[in-house]
């Protein structure tokens, strides 16, 4: 054996782990190399205490014995035993060393103060403070009237940003606020909201007066409550109306269940039910009760949402369109009914088709309007209802008969080649008793606008005779 033995291999030969053959060797090899016998010795003296500590009563033992321990297990000679481990092999070795010197210094320490031996104390790292909730957004999707925000009325009421804190007001006017993916709440007259909580985790709106609420089905951990004087409203995802005044709150329930409670207790409010408890009587007495087809015809739409909800986008990809008519008329803005007019929407920029009822309540196509991108928006006047007028019919015959149909077909022909058919025009026109036309104007047409142009100019050469005055809308199919 010509390398030095490592020191634990003689650990090893004092405990009985090496065969016959091996020891020989070791045994020689110590014989002629002063180190290795210098090591032998150490970890032989050192195993023999071992043994002594363990069948005797705990010694008094210095720190001074313990520091030499430790100094062995860094010595020059357990370092020239390591070298020819790869580096990082020896910082562990020495590493685990040097723990096991400091446990049993610990160890030591307290047989010599006649104490027990203590663990180690466990480092207990708090666990991180759970990350505040995403706050809320709201949009205003459609208003009407006279409606104040924290205080104030707004010029711009849709380029406004809805967030924790914020109050709606309305007058005679209502107002629609989008908050989700089909969530969202309406504010009708002589209301107030203040939007006490509005993060992701909850929702809690303080109201005062009538909100219609739509609300998508709610996350685990997500609340949405409507505080209405000393009741709450709790709902996980439904479309209600909550209407509270000095006399009572009345919680009517189209779709889905809410819970309606107070400090007496609490009741469900099923679908097509609604619950009223008066001022000052506990909520535990009420029993909620079905709603008739009148009452649940009465709740009117859900609160209008736009659908693609993007919050941060929306300010600038869309742009609010405004409705102007005399007086107040129901509107349709591509398809959808928005109510009772003057109003302002917020729609996506492009052409839209707008609707409004006549005095019979029938839908009728007034006109088309081009939207610009935010802030710009549009306006879109409705021209007013032609008063009911005698002599209707015998006017509209007058006007079929004197259209010149040779120069009316010369306005289509270049689209009728073109494979261009089944047009139309819709004109709203007004003449008097002697046959003026004092107005005419088109609604709406499918034809380009220069052979709408045209059309146009055949309808004004119509001539009428005396007759009654009337004004009238018509269509006609070219």
């Amino acid at each position: 054996m010509s390398e030095c033995v490592a020191p634990h291999r003689w650990a090893d030969l004092w405990a009985g782990r090496v065969d016959d053959a091996e020891r020989a060797a070791m045994e020689h090899h110590a014989k002629g190399c002063r180190a290795c016998a210098r090591i032998r010795q150490r970890v032989t003296r050192a195993s023999d205490s071992f043994v002594a500590i363990r069948s005797q009563s705990p010694p008094e033992v210095s720190w001074d014995a313990i520091r030499a321990k430790v100094h062995w297990s860094v010595s020059t000679e357990r370092q020239a035993a390591l070298r020819k481990r790869r580096p990082a092999y020896g910082w562990l070795v020495a590493a685990a060393l040097v723990g096991a010197g400091v446990g049993l210094a610990g160890e030591l320490g307290g047989w010599g103060r006649g104490e027990p031996a203590r663990p180690a104390p466990i480092a207990v790292h708090p666990a991180p403070a759970p990350a505040p909730p995403a706050p809320l957004i709201g949009l205003v999707s459609r208003a009407s009237g006279q409606v104040m925000l924290d205080g104030v009325r707004p010029p711009d009421l849709f380029a406004h940003e809805l967030v924790e804190g914020s109050k709606l007001a309305t007058g005679d006017g209502r107002v629609d606020v989008q908050f989700g993916t089909d969530s969202g709440f309406a504010l009708g007259p002589m209301s107030t909201v203040v939007l006490r909580r509005f993060d992701a985790r909850s929702i809690e709106l303080v109201i005062d007066g009538t909100v219609d609420i739509a609300v998508a089905p709610r996350a685990d951990g997500q609340r949405f409550v409507v505080v209405a004087g000393d009741r709450v409203v709790e709902v996980r995802g439904t479309e209600f109306r909550v209407v509270h005044d000095a006399g009572a709150t009345s919680v009517a329930c189209q779709r889905g269940q809410v819970t309606v409670r107070d400090r007496s207790g609490e009741v469900e409010v099923a679908a097509a039910r609604r619950l009223a408890v008066p001022s000052g009587r506990p909520v535990s007495g009420a029993r909620a009760e079905a709603m008739s087809a009148a009452e649940a015809a009465a709740l009117g739409p859900p609160p209008l949402v736009m659908p693609l909800w993007d919050p941060a986008a929306l300010p600038h990809s869309s742009a609010p369109l405004e409705i102007a008519t005399s007086g107040h008329r129901a509107v349709r803005v591509d398809g959808i009914e928005l109510g009772l007019a003057p109003l302002r929407v917020r729609v996506m920029p492009g052409r839209h088709s707008v609707e409004t009822a006549d005095a019979a309540g029938r839908f009728r196509r007034t006109g088309w309007v081009d939207v610009a991108a935010a802030p710009r928006g549009a306006r879109f006047e409705v021209p007013g209802e032609p008063p009911r007028t005698g002599g209707v019919t015998e006017r509209r015959r007058q006007l079929r008969a004197g259209i010149d149909q040779p120069q009316l077909r010369g306005c289509t022909r270049s689209i009728a080649k073109a494979g261009l058919t089944g047009t139309y025009v819709q004109i709203e026109i007004s003449v008097d008793a002697q046959g003026a036309v004092g107005f005419l104007n088109v609604l709406d047409t499918d034809l380009p606008s220069a052979t709408a142009s045209c059309v146009r100019e055949v309808l004004a050469g119509v001539r009428f005779g005396g007759g009654a005055a009337a004004t009238w809308r018509d269509r006609l199919d070219l």
